[in-house]
């Protein structure tokens, strides 16, 4: 079992905060994580495990570190890092990296992460193991952190829109919550 394999086994409110920093390694690009967002079992109605395991939401409920990639509004590619254990659908959305060299403001968003870094549903349903897609520890300590309500899942109705499930590093520019 790798760091990463030990990380993820633990739920996605609970691995969220702690992924900031951590780098993905995709090819020759390296990104550090500088937002997430946490999605946590059926009973959380902003998860899409919440309306059961199809087709679609199958990959939630495999081992910790397998991709959940999945096309946003028909335009974006999300990622997401499968959490805690096997049969329970738990995961961490990337909402934002940081690169060297990168404006901030093209990595700021679920959507520009996959674009910048090249994922896509190919990717869906892979392994962290594979070495297709890395996740490697933090080389420098994290910046301090500030979390608040997910975005984009009022659908789902208090008190899962408001959970303060989204956190991001202290003066990374965000996209703001519009709620």
């Amino acid at each position: 079992m790798t760091a990463a394999d030990a990380f993820l086994c633990r739920p996605a409110p609970l691995v969220a905060p702690d992924l900031l920093g951590w780098r993905l390694v995709i090819g020759g690009l390296e990104a550090r994580i500088t937002e997430t967002e946490a999605y946590h079992q059926v009973t959380d109605l902003a998860c899409h495990a919440s309306r059961g395991r199809t087709r679609r939401t199958e990959v939630l409920f495999a081992r910790p570190g397998t991709l959940y990639v999945y096309r946003c509004y028909g335009i974006h590619w999300l990622l997401n890092l499968v959490c805690d254990q096997v049969d329970v659908p738990s995961a961490v959305l990337i909402r934002a990296v940081a690169m060297p060299g990168v404006d901030p403001r093209l990595s700021n968003g679920p959507g520009k992460v996959t674009r910048l870094l090249g994922l896509g549903q190919w990717h869906h349903g892979i392994h962290l193991s594979t070495g297709e897609v890395r996740l490697l520890p933090p080389s420098v300590p994290s910046a301090r952190h500030r979390c608040g309500p997910r975005i984009g899942v009022d659908y789902a109705g208090a008190p899962w829109a408001l959970k303060r499930w989204r956190w991001w590093e202290a003066g990374f520019p965000v996209v703001p919550h519009r709620g």
